[in-house]
């Protein structure tokens, strides 16, 4: 009876363990989930507010230059009207350098594990193949 008790709260306490672990997973992962919706609504307010401030910055300049540097922020303000362009949209341009560099430095590691494979293969049997100077087999 006693074994039983024991057997009992033991299954009890290591379902409880069970079910907290999965309750910090979950938890984890909503955060995570979280992470990520922030960050992309952040990007996307930061395009947003990065091509007002660009227009109203042309917009100023215009204003208050005169001669070639007006027509400068002019035509400047007419891009960014008419392209609609955000001068914030590096975030993605960004996201795909660092993506491409990054499989590219994974082929070069790759690459030069390879090479460090075939050297270190070439040293053995160098050393291998030498003869002594002073072999007295003969």
């Amino acid at each position: 009876m006693f074994e039983n008790l024991l057997e009992n709260l033991k299954e009890k306490f290591q379902q409880n363990q069970q079910k907290k672990q999965q309750e910090k997973e979950e938890l984890a992962r909503m955060q995570l989930e979280v992470d990520f919706e922030k960050k992309r609504i952040f990007q996307e307010e930061f395009r947003k507010n990065a091509l007002e401030v660009a227009k109203a910055q042309a917009k100023k300049e215009a204003a208050e230059k005169s001669g070639i540097q007006k027509m400068r922020a002019q035509n400047r303000l007419r891009n960014l009207n008419k392209n609609q362009t955000a001068p914030g949209s590096a975030f993605g341009k960004f996201a795909e350098y660092t993506q491409k560099n990054l499989a590219r430095r994974e082929e070069n590691m790759k690459r030069t594990q390879e090479m460090r494979e075939e050297a270190r293969k070439t040293r053995e049997e160098k050393i291998g193949q030498r003869t002594k100077p002073f072999n007295k087999s003969w």
